[in-house]
């Protein structure tokens, strides 16, 4: 039926280029960001997964970052440790020197004068290796480390009590505590001004090097454990970041696509109402 009141066609054809119109708004939002969900209208569930897996991404990045922290306290602990290693190498070279009949007392004395100063450089290098004001040697660093996305995940601790701790600017070696042993002890007073005591100090020279060994050995353990973690975050990363680009990513084939086909829908719906509007003065034609 012919009717000039309602124009059926025209509004049929308005409402299918405004669908069409929302459509390639939408198809040119997600080309131009390079996002398939670009508003929770988009996806809501896709959206709602998406933001779950961010958090958990940035939670993989943190612990990232912790590993590497502390890979770097360790790998700054392990230099101070090798200087003092490389003293008390040059001092056992000092207490052999000093144990032979080959000198005399006056140049044991001058022996012993740089066996002194190198006792006093172990402390130094104990006070001074630290991290953010924090000693690393002083026998009392005990701190962990989370290097998992996953709240329940144990954290790595990071102890270093094994090592050196220093008193009244004298360092001596520690075991489980933090007080010198009878033996440590008598090393902070050695010295190596005569024969004898250079032979007494070559023994405690020799298990202060085994200390400082077994220290370094611990240390390159932790650091090979961290290195290992930070591997494995770097896998879950690049996994996580695959899955997210599934839910996140456009794409941009399809869109281009997309948007030539809704290119011509749009020009159809236009060419219709055209038509349409045209239809209907035709009609009003008829009443002149």
């Amino acid at each position: 039926m012919a009717s000039i009141n309602t124009n059926m066609s025209a509004t049929l054809a308005v409402s299918n280029l405004n669908k069409t119109t929302d459509e390639m708004t939408s198809v040119l939002t997600a080309m131009s960001s390079g996002k398939a969900i670009n508003s929770a209208s988009d996806d809501a569930a896709g959206l709602a997964v998406y933001t779950a897996m961010s958090v958990d991404y940035a939670a993989w990045e943190q612990a990232g970052d912790n590993a590497e922290v502390a890979t770097a306290i360790l790998e700054t602990a392990d230099g101070g440790l090798s200087e003092i290693a490389d003293i008390l190498e040059r001092m056992y070279e000092l207490a052999s020197q000093a144990s032979s009949g080959s000198v005399t007392d006056t140049e044991r004395a001058y022996l012993d004068d740089e066996y002194s100063e190198l006792m006093e450089q172990i402390d130094s290098i104990v006070e001074s290796t630290t991290y953010f004001d924090t000693s690393l040697l002083d026998g009392n660093y005990d701190e962990s480390f989370t290097v998992s996305a996953d709240a329940g995940a144990t954290p790595i601790s990071v102890t270093l009590d094994t090592n050196y701790a220093t008193t009244e600017d004298v360092v001596y070696v520690v075991g489980s505590g933090t007080t010198a042993t009878t033996a440590t002890a008598a090393f902070n007073t050695s010295s190596i001004s005569s024969a004898a005591n250079a032979t007494t100090a070559l023994a405690m020279i020799e298990a202060q090097i085994e200390t400082v060994s077994a220290g370094r050995a611990s240390v390159g353990a932790m650091m090979s454990r961290f290195d290992y973690a930070a591997g494995n975050i770097e896998t879950a990363q690049t996994n996580l970041e695959s899955a997210m680009s599934v839910y996140m990513d456009a794409d941009i084939a399809q869109l281009s696509a997309d948007q030539t086909e809704l290119g011509v829908k749009m020009d159809s719906a236009i060419q219709a109402l055209s038509v349409s509007n045209e239809n209907l003065e035709k009609l009003s034609k008829l009443l002149s």
